[in-house]
């Protein structure tokens, strides 16, 4: 991997079984050669012979500033599923360079970084995971027709559907589907809500303002707070006095383990929700005991350690966990989850259609893929992918998410 980014510099142990070779094997294909066509950055597809070297992959992603958490871990997963393709022998023999860019948690700056890799000539990007920059970018990846799988959740990306445009993260949309469903299966219907200002906690409080009364659930306060901030007094306060039976948070930064810390010690009792966004040992490690009881969101990979034996594409969720945790020394967050996928995507696309970018997205419009965050449908008018059963709701018990038994239930349907 050739990595630019000022940031964080970390390699990573090649850990591949036998088993995960194989499949990613018969994912990138076996017998597709591209054909030879030159091309400008700035308006054509890029198209490669298979003898042109390694295939170049792009990455953006927050290596420093606000959401350097989220960014390694979207790099961690990336690389991870890079060494497996490139230990199993590469995509039609050709080994994948991932190039990663730092946007510093910048929309100005992703939107230089995609132009950086535009003129590297790479034949997809992964990424920004800050939601802000995806926005930033898109009229970039529109003109440059580079396929683009982003790695931030917010819905505006993929709504209305652009063709070079794609998202691996649960949407909002379906995030709080599940969420609305499980606070009505435990009849939470007098709810209050805090979000950051950030374009995925707005995103996540418009979604589900618009779905609540189909779920008879009806929010008694609302209120906002930075992603920056540390101090929680005056919306938890407010919380308290408006007889809520619950609090639902919407953000995507340290802010909420500041939010969870403060939320027990105003004498809060009420249960505290949270987005596919803590899903994470980034919120439940430093939240402590007090996230203990915490209900959070998360792709159905979220527990992989916990589906039964039959549950679909359970294999290929746990053997990406498991290898992660082993060379990470964690469960992989949400974030490595979905880079990771991002990579899955890309490389089955090139290995059906070969090494170009129009080839690439044609195949990511008609694709279903089992990644680590689940499996994903995606077509021409859905370039989101993934249905609300792929959702899971989780409780945090002691730093580890376990299934509630809202999930359970859901889980035994579809094993």
């Amino acid at each position: 991997m050739f990595d630019r980014s000022k940031g964080l510099q970390r390699s990573l142990a090649v850990t591949i079984a036998v088993a995960s070779s194989a499949l990613i094997l018969a994912a990138c294909g076996s017998s597709s050669t591209a054909s030879s066509s030159s091309t400008t950055a700035a308006s054509k597809p890029v198209q490669t012979t298979a003898s042109a070297g390694p295939i170049k992959i792009g990455m953006i992603t927050s290596l420093t500033g606000a959401y350097t958490p989220l960014g390694t871990n979207d790099k961690l997963g990336a690389q991870q599923q890079v060494d497996a393709i490139n230990a199993a022998g590469g995509i039609n023999g050709r080994q994948i360079d991932l190039i990663v860019e730092n946007d510093n948690t910048s929309p100005t700056q992703a939107v230089q970084d995609f132009k950086t890799l535009q003129s590297d000539g790479v034949v997809a990007v992964v990424g920004p995971v800050f939601s802000s920059a995806c926005m930033a970018i898109i009229s970039d990846v529109e003109a440059a027709k580079i396929p683009t799988i982003d790695t931030c959740a917010d819905d505006a990306q993929v709504n209305p559907v652009r063709q070079y445009v794609f998202m691996t993260p649960p949407t909002t949309l379906i995030v709080g589907q599940q969420l609305l469903a499980y606070m009505k299966s435990k009849g939470l219907t007098k709810m209050a809500v805090a979000h950051d200002t950030t374009a995925f906690g707005q995103a996540g409080w418009d979604e589900m303002k618009s779905l609540a009364p189909q779920y008879g659930v009806s929010f008694v306060y609302h209120g906002s707070f930075s992603a920056t901030d540390t101090t929680f007094t005056s919306v938890l306060t407010a919380v308290k006095s408006s007889g809520a039976q619950g609090l639902m948070v919407w953000g995507a930064g340290p802010a909420e383990v500041a939010l969870t810390s403060q939320f027990k010690s105003l004498g809060l009792s009420i249960p505290l929700l949270f987005s596919h966004a803590q899903a994470s040992t980034l919120y439940t490690k430093p939240a402590g005991a007090g996230g203990d009881g915490a209900i959070i969101a998360s792709s159905i990979g979220g527990i992989g350690p916990y589906l039964p034996s039959n549950y679909p594409g359970r294999s290929v969720i746990v053997q990406f966990a498991d290898t992660f945790q082993k060379n990470n020394g964690y469960y992989p967050p949400e974030f490595g989850f979905d880079a990771g996928g991002a990579i899955a995507m890309i490389a089955k696309a090139i290995g059906q259609n070969g090494v170009s970018t129009s080839g690439v997205d044609k195949a990511l419009n008609q694709m279903t893929i089992t990644t680590g965050d689940g499996t994903y449908h995606f077509t021409s008018t859905d370039h989101a992918g993934l249905s609300v059963d792929q959702v899971a709701i989780t409780r945090d018990s002691n730093g580890t998410l376990v299934p509630t038994a809202f999930t359970k239930a859901m889980v035994a349907k579809t094993s």
